[in-house]
């Protein structure tokens, strides 16, 4: 019986923003989406993950009567997969193996590279994939949260201020902003637990590098463990 998630989860992403199983030459692989900054669309995949690939395919299965589809990998490694109608976000389990995709003679992960492997520094534009984790920057760095639905027609802003000290929060706050900028908004964390941020200038988005998100910054508790909320 698969596990329903009680995390944070995506929704309503870009294509680019979502791993994916699927068919290809009569296997199951794992794929992405990845568009360029000169508009070409690259769709790599990779053989080298069949256990990630039966844990995604065995909710899918369970829960869609068929295989393959999107999924997400958390800042805790956990594999996070969307299914059912309407979508039910599901807990598939751990996967500590790292991503990573071979295209064109570049090398594409979530890691803070760039495509000639040299390190991003903050602020730098974020040339990796856009699968992450959202959360929302209060403006002036006040605070950080996401929105979760606790009952029929109810959601609830989780504030990062009410699992942590709120002054260490404002600290990491102001070491997104000192990058992004102070009117907050939308940012990412990947499975590299690397922090990302969308910026537009009206007629397009780009997206920045903004740090690592650190052993000694303050986040919320993992899914599913024992200080969670419920």
């Amino acid at each position: 019986m698969s596990t329903i998630y009680q995390g944070n989860w995506p929704n309503n992403v870009s294509r680019d923003a979502k791993y994916s199983v699927r068919q290809e030459a009569g296997a199951y692989v794992v794929g992405m989406l990845y568009e360029t900054d000169e508009g070409e669309k690259w769709h790599p995949t990779t053989d080298k993950h069949p256990r990630l690939v039966e844990m995604v395919n065995a909710v899918k299965t369970e829960i869609n009567g068929t295989q393959g589809g999107p999924f997400y990998i958390n800042e805790w490694r956990q594999v996070i997969v969307p299914a059912g109608r309407p979508v039910t976000y599901y807990l598939a389990g751990d996967y500590p193996a790292d991503l990573e995709f071979e295209f064109e003679g570049k090398v594409i992960s979530g890691k803070p590279y760039d495509f000639d492997g040299g390190p991003l520094a903050p602020g730098c534009t974020w040339t990796g994939p856009h699968v992450g984790i959202p959360y929302v920057l209060k403006p002036q760095g006040r605070d950080i949260y996401y929105t979760r639905t606790v009952g029929a027609k109810v959601t609830k802003d989780e504030k990062l201020s009410a699992y942590a000290d709120p002054a260490k929060v404002a600290e990491l706050g102001q070491k997104i902003v000192r990058v992004a900028g102070f009117g907050g908004g939308r940012f990412y964390v990947n499975e590299f637990r690397q922090i990302f941020k969308p910026q537009s200038d009206g007629d397009s988005v780009e997206y920045i590098y903004v740090g690592a998100l650190t052993e000694n910054d303050p986040w919320y508790p993992r899914p599913h463990s024992e200080n969670a909320h419920p």
